[in-house]
């Protein structure tokens, strides 16, 4: 068929494009914009509002929230037997598209901070005391221990050993030193 003999296309999420020379290809891509990707439509219409004597020139239209419109929009079509061919295959046609906030959306965000401030909102503030406690909990335990195995590394001292002196409790149960051990090599007695 004729690209400027089509009067309307109109695109699904989560199908895909006819192809004949090409691989199929999604025929909804979000690419971006200051929205993000995550509202996008079930189905897009796109009109065709003229010729500029290079190529079709389309107003595309979806049920979207008022906080969101389209920004940049790009259909593209298979040509039938070459690249620039101006007959595409049918149901080979794609909607690259960005996702744009409008006033109200830019509003919505700078209030709430996201972009979907109802859901978020209510989860992060029953999330947010949740998770200070754990963190709390989890920094009692490791200062635990912390003190209980690391914290008291000083040696103890005892105080009255059977031959009379004192000397730390780990020097008294030392374990003799091995066979042919020469106590001059470190000094002591």
């Amino acid at each position: 068929v004729l690209l400027r003999e089509v009067q309307a296309l109109t695109f699904h999420r989560g199908l895909y494009t006819t192809s004949r020379r090409t691989p199929a290809v999604p025929q909804l891509q979000c690419t971006g914009g200051t929205a993000g990707c995550s509202r996008v439509p079930e189905a897009v219409q796109c009109y065709n509002k003229g010729w500029d004597g290079f190529d079709v020139q389309w107003q595309c239209k979806a049920d979207l929230e008022n906080a969101y419109r389209f920004g940049q929009i790009e259909v593209s079509c298979e040509g039938y037997d070459y690249p620039d061919d101006p007959y595409i295959l049918r149901g080979s046609c794609s909607l690259l598209f960005r996702l744009e906030l409008t006033e109200e959306g830019e509003r919505k965000v700078k209030n709430s901070g996201s972009f979907d401030s109802g859901y978020l909102s209510r989860k992060d503030s029953s999330d947010s005391g949740t998770g200070t406690i754990v963190v709390i909990v989890l920094l009692i335990l490791a200062f635990g221990v912390y003190k209980l195995f690391l914290g008291n590394q000083q040696p103890q001292q005892s105080f009255g050993d059977s031959d009379g002196f004192t000397r730390p409790s780990w020097q008294s149960w030392q374990v003799p030193p091995p066979p042919g051990f020469k106590s001059s090599f470190t000094g002591r007695n």
